[in-house]
């Protein structure tokens, strides 16, 4: 049986899965924590009403299946759980309890708190909104390329996430086998895909397809606008996007 706790310990990225409000999957690419020994995620200020919208939602999996820049004891595996917020707008719980794995997990936030002189200088970019996984189930998945995605779906018994491989079947059909050899529900579908810099990760692109899955065929019913890595930033526009997500992250603090 896989290691959950050595498996998030030793992944870099992962990818998040919920059911929203209207009974629809979600997902998004993101950076798994251990909160002592709970599956975690934390988002800045800047993205507070994702992390609400998540934080509602009454099924959240975590899905570790990337296996590039992983430390030893790295597995594929799933957690689906309840998830709970906790709200740090100090950011002294984040800098004692997940910081330093977020450090070394996610280069870009060292430019910003790789010291108590940067935490002091970007404050606003300290406090969190950390969502933890209750009551924690594990799914075994298979490990994906970047060609591969990851499937969630709104199923009769819940929120179902697997690892797939995805084949033309059709005009906006796509037929999708498990890398795992599991069967999949029928329901509203979320394809999530994504790509990454090494090993820098500036750059980390999502893309996602949404349709409504029956008999292993995805019908599409939105595409995404791209699915291959995002250019490299020139100078201005990576001084534009520290100033938006400063000013969006003061702005989530006084919301």
């Amino acid at each position: 049986m896989t290691d959950v706790r050595s498996a998030l310990r030793a992944a870099t990225v992962s990818e998040l899965a919920w059911l929203g409000g209207d009974g629809r999957p979600d997902a998004l690419p993101a950076t798994p924590l251990l909160l002592e020994d709970a599956p975690a995620v934390a988002y800045a200020y800047a993205y507070r009403a994702l992390a609400l919208r998540i934080a509602a939602s009454h099924r959240v999996a975590l899905v570790v299946s990337d296996p590039r820049m992983t430390a030893s004891g790295w597995e594929p595996v799933a957690v689906v759980g309840s998830p709970r917020l906790i709200e740090d707008p100090d950011g002294v719980f984040v800098a004692e309890k997940i910081l330093q794995q977020e450090l070394r997990k996610f280069p870009p936030s060292r430019a910003l708190a790789d010291s108590m002189m940067l935490r002091t200088e970007n404050w606003w970019y300290v406090p969190r909104l950390i969502i933890a996984l209750e009551n924690v189930t594990a799914v075994s998945v298979a490990a994906r390329t970047t060609a591969d995605q990851v499937l969630a779906v709104a199923g009769e018994d819940g929120l179902f996430v697997d690892t797939v491989a995805a084949d033309e079947a059709g005009a906006d059909e796509l037929r999708l086998r498990s890398l795992s050899e599991r069967s999949s529900p029928s329901g509203p579908a979320v394809l999530l895909g994504h790509d990454f810099s090494e090993p820098d990760l500036e750059r980390w692109t999502p893309w996602v397809t949404r349709g409504r899955l029956a008999d292993g065929v995805l019908r599409v019913e939105e595409h995404p606008e791209r699915t291959s890595l995002e250019p490299v930033p020139k100078l201005r526009e990576r001084y534009r996007q520290h100033r938006e997500l400063k000013k969006a992250c003061i702005a989530g603090l006084g919301a």
